[in-house]
């Protein structure tokens, strides 16, 4: 028999998603058997797999034991500083520098944003994988490799929860600033088109297409630079490549982005999300607005 307590970072989740992050080793079948036939308790008593968990609950599996291999704590190693933009007891946002990721898909550990910021609360003691069953800080927006700027991560599952829902529902807003090859027309365009990720780059169409998704974005012009002009981007869409592949498709490639169109001297591309404005999360945030000068 395990037993398992159930602490602040897991409540909220159902008891289902909960086992299956929590023990990598316990086939879906077996754990629904076992909630069946009461193998699997919650406080002693018998449990439903969409039953939602508090902090406090106790979890008793009565099943084999080389079943209920946890999965392995999250390492800690020592990184390279971040750049704290705000931070309170929910959430940081920091400013993530060009050429680092924000994450990592591989299995083995590497520098990464969400790998420095797990390191800072590690240092502060507000974050040890030693005491959480599942729950690590993580990121709830994401940027690429060689974009540069705001980044939001949430230090508790229930800020978490709380940023994601906010994000799904357009109620963050992310505003950017590139600088485009050519002298950009008018002051003011906003954009619809049709965007789909075919391996590593984005194809637009102006029109709607099987596969393609629709992608929304405002963009002002705000200086010039010689040949080239630096603008401002408002998404109200989160797709692949959107600012990179959309003003490429519009005949402004971002200067340096050989990969959309580019064809100059230039090899490194700037985009900076350098704007995040936040309607009422319920998060104590003493601002709503956070920018980047730029």
């Amino acid at each position: 028999m395990v037993e398992v307590l159930v602490k602040e970072n897991d409540a909220g989740q159902r008891l289902d998603r909960f086992l299956q992050k929590t023990f990598i080793s316990l086939p879906a079948s077996m754990m629904y058997k076992g909630i069946r036939n009461k193998k699997i308790k919650v406080n002693r008593k018998r449990c439903e797999p969409k039953q939602i968990l508090c902090s406090g609950d106790v979890i008793l599996l009565f099943l084999p034991p080389e079943v209920l291999t946890e999965r392995s704590k999250k390492q800690i190693r020592e990184t390279k500083p971040i750049e704290v933009v705000y931070e309170n007891h929910d959430l940081l946002i920091v400013n993530k520098p060009y050429g680092l990721l924000s994450q990592s898909d591989q299995p083995t550990w590497q520098d990464t944003l969400v790998e420095r910021v797990r390191y800072y609360l590690w240092k502060k003691k507000e974050y040890d994988p030693e005491n959480e069953n599942s729950f690590s800080p993580a990121l709830c927006n994401r940027l690429d490799r060689n974009t540069s700027g705001l980044v939001i991560a949430a230090k508790n599952a229930k800020a978490l929860r709380i940023l994601n829902a906010a994000m799904a529902k357009h109620k963050i807003h992310k505003s950017y600033k590139a600088l485009v090859q050519g002298t950009f027309q008018g002051s003011f365009q906003s954009y619809t088109f049709y965007i789909k990720k075919e391996q590593t780059k984005a194809i637009v169409l102006d029109h709607p297409c099987a596969g393609y998704k629709k992608a929304q974005m405002d963009v002002s012009r705000t200086a010039s630079e010689g040949n080239n002009t630096w603008v401002e981007v408002q998404l109200h869409t989160g797709r692949f490549h959107q600012i990179r592949a959309g003003m490429a498709h519009y005949g402004y490639p971002l200067v340096g982005d050989r990969k959309y169109g580019y064809a100059g001297k230039q090899s490194q591309y700037s985009l900076c999300a350098y704007k995040l404005e936040f309607e009422d999360l319920g998060l104590d945030l003493n601002q709503h607005v956070f920018m980047l000068s730029y």
